[in-house]
C-alpha cells in the first residue's frame, strides 16, 4: 500500500519552521515567501509538492520573472524590464535550492548552476532567415 505523502497543513508548518513565509492560496496550493522571493507550491501529478511555476523575485511587491537576453538578465513584470543585480539572483537561487531542498525534490544540473530563467529572448536570432 502506497503511504500517502504530507498534507498542505504538514507542508506549510515544516516551511515555516524553516523560517518560510507560508500561507495556504487555495485548497491545493501554497505560497511561500522568503529573500524576497516568491514560489507557488502545488501537488503535481505524482502526488509530491513542487514549484508549480519558477520563483519570482519581488520588487516593490511585484513579482517579477527572470528573464535571459543572452548578453543580460532582467526582471521582467508587466511588460517592464529592469536589470538585475547579482545580489538578486544569488538570493533567487538560494531561496529556489531551500524550497526544494525542503520538499525532498531533486536539484537538476542546470537548476543548480542558477542557470535556468522563466524566459529566454535572445536578441542575436531575431531578424535570421531560419529564425
Amino acid at each position: 500500500m502506497v503511504k500517502p505523502g504530507p498534507t498542505l497543513d504538514d507542508i506549510r508548518k515544516q516551511l515555516q519552521q524553516a523560517g518560510f513565509e507560508a500561507n495556504a492560496t487555495g485548497a491545493a496550493s501554497i505560497e511561500v515567501r522568503k529573500y524576497n522571493c516568491v514560489h507557488r507550491i502545488e501537488r503535481n501529478s505524482q502526488g509530491l509538492w513542487a514549484p508549480a511555476s519558477p520563483a519570482h523575485f519581488l520588487i516593490r511587491g511585484l513579482p517579477c520573472e527572470l528573464e535571459d537576453h543572452g548578453y543580460q538578465k532582467f526582471w521582467l513584470a508587466d511588460g517592464k524590464r529592469f536589470p538585475i543585480r547579482l545580489d538578486d539572483l544569488k538570493g533567487l537561487h538560494r531561496f529556489d535550492q531551500e524550497v526544494r531542498y525542503h520538499l525532498h525534490l531533486k536539484s537538476l544540473y542546470n537548476d543548480s548552476l542558477g542557470s535556468t530563467c522563466a524566459r529566454s529572448a535572445y536578441d542575436r536570432v531575431d531578424g535570421r532567415p531560419d529564425a
